[in-house]
């Protein structure tokens, strides 16, 4: 019996060494989740400002451009933006694209949002 208890010795302190690395990854992997969540949910935010600034009747592309980049300035969050919106006579789309903040090394952690609507005009009483 005291053979058995001397060949264990250290044996907790070898698995935490084992089993620790292991388990901050997957803490870091869910802090990362979260931070690709927020980022994905802030290049939506950005889209819809974006579509909503070019959707009016006097709006431009140039517009929802300056609205989403306006948004994500404040917002903070994505990295490497490119923010693209097209301003067609019955519809407005708007694309972002950008990186998520990175955590875990060795990940790229991209998003990308869209949003599209039609484009507001003005019908006279008679004709509704």
């Amino acid at each position: 019996m005291g053979w058995r208890l001397r060949d264990e010795r250290g044996m907790t302190t070898i698995q935490v060494a084992i089993l620790f690395p292991v388990v901050l990854f997957w803490i870091m992997l869910i802090v990362q989740y979260g931070l690709w969540w927020h980022a994905k949910q802030v290049a939506n935010a950005a889209t819809a400002e974006a579509v909503d600034a070019a959707q009016v009747s006097a709006g431009t592309a140039r517009d929802g451009e300056d609205a989403a980049a306006s948004y994500l300035a404040q917002s903070g969050n994505l990295s490497n933006v490119t923010i693209t919106v097209t301003r067609e006579p019955t519809a407005v789309t708007a694309e972002i694209h950008g990186d998520a903040p990175r955590l875990v090394p060795g990940f790229e952690w991209s998003v990308t949002a869209r949003s599209a609507a039609p484009v507001e005009r003005f019908v006279p009483e008679p004709e509704r």
